[in-house]
């Protein structure tokens, strides 16, 4: 049987693995907490991910449930038209997301206690009495800023 001698350069090299497997852990836990969108509430203003840049942010005007899962109503605001276009909306008053598709559209908040566009309300309650859907895709998609 072999006898195993551990030298101290052999311990230290041990010590310097684990310290680096731990500064690694903790940085990807950070680097993680970083793309984690804070809880969502009534009044938050976020700009939105997409291919290209965009003006359109979202204003959060109301979240309730919806069969088994979580909508969330918004206003979209500083809406990107073109010149050619006949008539300038530049705000969508009502568009309901699932929670899970929104949050994964949301880049960065913006403001809170913002309040929501005029109509929204009209909006909000055309689509309680028609018993309207949600959308499951992507904001940018939604608004066909990415197809």
């Amino acid at each position: 049987m072999e006898t195993i001698r551990h030298t101290g350069s052999t311990s230290v090299m041990v010590v310097r693995s684990i310290l680096a497997l731990l500064i690694f852990a903790i940085s990807a836990a950070f680097a993680a907490r970083a793309d984690v969108v804070p809880p969502l509430a009534k009044g938050q203003v976020w700009s939105i991910k997409s291919l290209s840049p965009s003006t359109a942010k979202v204003v959060i005007a109301r979240i309730e449930p919806w069969k088994d899962k979580t909508v969330v109503h918004i206003c979209i605001i500083d809406f990107p038209v073109s010149d050619t276009a006949a008539t300038k909306i530049t705000a969508i008053a009502h568009m309901p997301f699932e929670k899970a598709a929104l949050v994964a559209s949301l880049d960065k908040l913006l403001a809170t206690h913002v309040a929501p566009v005029p109509d929204f309300e009209r909006g909000y309650n055309i689509w309680k009495e028609k018993h309207g859907g949600i959308f499951k895709v992507s904001v940018a998609q939604a608004i066909h800023l990415e197809d």
